[in-house]
């Protein structure tokens, strides 16, 4: 009886680890769907069960949708046909009784290191949450801190803090010295010591996997880098038990504390307990499937303006795309480059912009000369397939090691304790000059990690290639998989062809790679930029493709550039000293970006800053948010995103999207197979849908699922994340800076994501079927998928094989 016991209580553990959404380190920051773990459910049930476990908000208030109402969108006829389709009643007044009540706060489950919190007292579960987390940043810190935290070979997670705890001498202060002997007999081993610690809590059935997740969730940012850890291992086929230990951590804590609480408190608890348990949830369920009423009220409201200027580009744009483009430019499908797209394509009506994820098709990893390990330049679900390395020569190399090793050592010395008052009297009116260039923004903005250590001169004798191991077949399947992403596998090749990665220029800002390419996995996307101009540049290459049957023309090139978002300026990087550039085509090129700049500056100025004006104002703004070491919005980044349509451009190419959809280029008649949509619908359309829930989750509930106030931020564990303030739990997700203005007006609107693809139903439902993830993202209502017609009509996926003209 005792192992079914242990085999359940297994299950549900397995389970609930599996809730929590990794979240990835500071130097390569990627957005993260929130509710990763809760996909296999419909999206009520999820909100439901976190509402009435975790106190966690999935939907915002109805009274912020009152609000947005009374703005006129959406309308009421929105909410009465999203009631309809997700089959809730459509009486009008009583939808307008619903908006006009007050919701009542839902009972949440409360843990026992709550109920022991008196007032007038230090809190004990603050002190516990502190004490976890001190813990954590000393044991995965990557070289920030100046003294490491004594670790024994072989111990794990669950162990080392066990000896941390033993020693740990604000037990007393706090009043909890009576566990220290409790905690000396406790096993080593964490699988025995979260049996232990199940057996003393004597948690209800019904209620142990909810209190498994509270008590996980009270720890929730530190869970998450647990299970980065763990998606890290699983990518390479190995295992990582730190987040189960992170969990037997907070079991034994809350045991812990049940040995040592006062029998009212034990009784209260007990009693909270039962009356959770006995609880009716289905009024959450009920509360959370209107919730998701007026939520998709407002993305048809949303998806309105979208499907009528599709509509409208049902033959003129078709007629529009005939002529042959003299430069084609490939962008990544962030939103922020629709904007830079369309004013492009305005400025030079020759040139045809396509749209593809901005790893460019590179299933790789990179290495910087020096650096023991590789960093991931593609979407973070998938895996590297070759291996790309720094080349250059070795004085330039060894100059950068220099400088980056006097650098690490002068900073060492700034923090050390013997130095830290000779310092500032040595030293700190030497410090006047740069905190005055630094306020000023004289300086640079922060410098990449690709950059640091290399003077401009140095950075041009680099180079960036596919190894010199790969045959001429693995290069060629390399380049004609990107050539067909990018669509070009009919028709001509334009004599230039743009490669544009993006990323951008912050300083002073922990979250600077959340700012640079999602699909290069929080990288800029200039390394993959240069390999695949480089590839797609190499004579043999070129010959192999012509013999496979590709219509390249000689003179055709390839250049690589780098579009920075901050300042809205795209730089070609190499290739322009290449003979068989046309000279007038170039400048004209050159003409149309600088042009393209302005104009997308003038767009984006007026949410940064609607007062300004001045063309010549506005550069200087961007420029100089980019150096300001107190700036909090450098840029909006992805704020808005709402849409992902992968379609020809030309139904595209005149549509004002507002900066707010991924544009995919994608054409059936080009995919017989539609092996390529099925990559667009597993990899970018994933990522998409990822950065959609991370900004959603970061809006309507800032406080778990957002790192709240960027003014408040401290860096901790070199790379790991930030702590809001001097402590607490690891803060993950957006800060409310990236999410409000200053006046604290929201600059997104939580939507999920909708995707517009232009293909016949059967091949998207077989894609669905064949999918588990993507299938349940889609049935499960985290998704919604939308299909456009050749005829421009619109079609919404309700169910599997059930599609809704709209």
């Amino acid at each position: 009886m005792s192992d079914i016991v242990t085999k359940s209580s297994e299950s549900v553990f397995d389970r609930v680890v599996r809730r929590i959404a990794p979240v990835w380190p500071l130097d390569g920051f990627v957005a993260v769907n929130p509710y990763w773990g809760f996909v296999d459910q419909a999206f009520p049930e999820a909100a439901a069960q976190l509402q009435s476990s975790v106190g966690e908000r999935m939907i915002m208030d109805r009274r912020w949708y009152a609000d947005q109402i009374r703005n006129g969108r959406p309308v009421m006829p929105d909410i009465l046909k999203a009631a309809e389709s997700l089959g809730l009643g459509a009486d009008e007044e009583e939808w307008r009784d619903y908006l006009r009540e007050i919701p009542e706060p839902a009972m949440r489950l409360p843990t026992l290191s709550e109920l022991m919190d008196r007032r007038g007292h230090a809190s004990i579960s603050q002190y516990v949450l502190e004490q976890i987390s001190r813990f954590l940043a000393a044991y995965y810190d990557r070289g920030q801190s100046l003294w490491q935290l004594p670790r024994n070979e072989g111990e794990g997670l669950f162990a080392t803090w066990r000896h941390y705890t033993l020693s740990d001498r604000s037990l007393s202060p706090m009043g909890l010295k009576a566990i220290r002997p409790i905690l000396l007999e406790l096993p080593v081993d964490a699988t025995a010591a979260r049996l232990w610690a199940q057996q003393h809590l004597r948690l209800p059935k019904a209620a142990e996997e909810d209190y498994f997740l509270v008590l996980l969730k009270s720890i929730g940012g530190w869970a998450s880098w647990c299970r980065y850890l763990l998606w890290q291992a699983e990518l390479q086929g190995k295992g990582n038990e730190d987040l189960a230990d992170l969990l037997a951590i907070r079991l034994v804590w809350e045991a812990l504390l049940r040995q040592t609480a006062r029998r009212r408190t034990l009784e209260r608890w007990q009693l909270q307990l039962q009356d959770w348990t006995l609880t009716d949830k289905s009024a959450s369920l009920e509360d959370a499937r209107r919730g998701e009423v007026l939520l998709r009220a407002s993305e048809i409201a949303f998806r309105r303006q979208v499907v009528a200027n599709i509509r409208q580009r049902r033959l003129s744009g078709r007629k529009s795309a005939a002529c042959s483009p003299r430069v084609q430019a490939i962008f990544c499908i962030d939103v922020r480059s629709e904007i830079y797209r369309r004013h492009l394509e305005s400025a030079m009506p020759s040139l045809e912009t396509i749209g593809f994820g901005g790893f460019f098709g590179l299933m790789m990893d990179y290495r910087r000369q020096g650096d023991r390990a590789y960093r991931p330049q593609l979407p973070v679900f998938l895996g590297p397939k070759v291996h790309v390395e720094e080349h250059g020569p070795e004085t330039v190399i060894q100059r950068r090691v220099r400088r980056l090793r006097r650098s690490t050592e002068w900073k060492q010395f700034k923090l050390s304790a013997a130095s830290c008052f000779s310092f500032v009297e040595a030293a700190g009116l030497s410090y006047v000059g740069r905190l005055l260039a630094d306020t000023l923004g004289w300086h640079r903005p922060s410098v990449p990690p690709d950059e640091a250590g290399f003077t401009a001169a140095d950075r041009l004798k680099l180079s960036y290639a596919l190894p010199d191991s790969l045959s001429i077949d693995d290069r060629l399947d390399i380049a004609e998989f990107s050539l067909k992403g990018f669509g070009l596998n009919q028709g001509g090749v334009a004599p230039i062809v743009l490669l544009v990665g993006h990323g951008s220029s912050t300083t002073n800002n922990p979250h600077r790679t959340g700012l640079d390419c999602g699909a290069c996995a929080g990288q800029t996307g200039e390394v993959n930029a240069r390999v695949a101009a480089n590839l797609l540049n190499d004579t043999r290459v070129r010959e192999g493709l012509i013999d496979r049957g590709w219509d390249l023309d000689d003179r055709t090139c390839f250049l690589p550039a780098l579009h920075d978002t901050t300042t809205d300026r795209v730089e070609i990087l190499a290739g322009l000293d290449d003979p068989r550039l046309d000279a007038r085509s170039l400048a004209e090129l050159n003409q149309a970006l600088e042009q393209a700049t302005n104009l997308t500056r003038l767009e984006r100025i007026a949410r940064l800053k609607p007062d300004l004006t001045d063309p010549d104002a506005i550069a200087r703004d961007m420029i100089f948010r980019g150096r300001d070491w107190s700036q909090l919005r450098p840029e909006w980044a992805l704020a808005g995103n709402a849409a992902f349509i992968a379609a020809p451009r030309w139904r595209t190419r005149e549509m004002n999207l507002a900066g707010r959809a991924f544009l995919h280029d994608y054409d059936a008649a080009k995919d017989p197979g539609f092996g390529l949509l099925t990559v667009i619908m597993t990899a970018p359309l994933m990522v998409a849908n990822w950065i959609a829930l991370q900004y959603y989750g970061s809006t309507v509930d800032n406080q778990r699922q957002g790192c709240g106030n960027k003014v408040l931020h401290n860096v901790v564990g070199g790379t790991i994340g930030v702590l809001e303030g001097n402590g607490g739990d690891l803060r993950i997700g957006l800060s409310e800076q990236s999410l409000r203005d200053s006046n604290g007006g929201l600059q997104h609107e939580p939507l999920r994501l909708s995707a517009f693809i232009e293909a016949p139903a059967q091949a998207i439902d077989r894609i669905i079927a064949d999918h588990e993830i993507l299938r349940r993202l889609v049935d499960n209502r985290w998704l919604n998928i939308l299909r456009i017609s050749e005829d421009g009509a619109v079609q919404e996926r309700q169910a599997a094989d059930r599609w809704v003209w709209i």
